[in-house]
């Protein structure tokens, strides 16, 4: 993939949304919605994939200068904190309520490192069934 050009905050995070929501399309998920909103708590990715429908949250960072794989504000996944897994565990079941039928659920996390240079590769990690409906960390 190509490098997304970005200019601030908000345009990071929703390219990294972009380029989440095309792997997880390459890796054979049908995304159901994006950025559903359950009062403030928000799920940015709602996708299936038999038998699952899937919670994701997508952290988004621009690698370093350096050209490192890490970026100056860590690793992307940390920024899920205790509070942000509550919240979509919140909005999982108002999600959960005004859809009713499936039967597997799980929250997913997609890290993606945008590169410094436009010419850079997006580098995507998809860690699968991090935490559980409590918010509650499985890894």
């Amino acid at each position: 993939m190509n490098g997304v050009p970005t200019k601030n905050k908000r345009q990071t995070g929703s390219g990294g949304e972009d380029a989440a929501c095309r792997f997880l399309e390459s890796e054979g998920y049908r995304i159901l919605c994006r950025n559903f909103y359950a009062g403030h708590d928000e799920i940015d990715i709602i996708a299936e994939k038999a038998p699952y429908t899937v919670f994701v949250e997508v952290k988004t960072r621009t690698a370093s200068s350096t050209g490192s794989t890490g970026s100056s504000y860590g690793r992307p996944a940390a920024a899920v904190t205790a509070k942000k897994r509550y919240c979509l565990s919140r909005a999982a079941e108002a999600y959960i309520k005004k859809h009713p039928g499936q039967s597997f659920y799980r929250f997913d996390v997609v890290e993606v490192l945008l590169p410094s240079s436009p010419d850079g590769e997006i580098k995507i990690n998809h860690m699968q069934g991090v935490f559980g409906a409590q918010g509650k960390i499985w890894i």
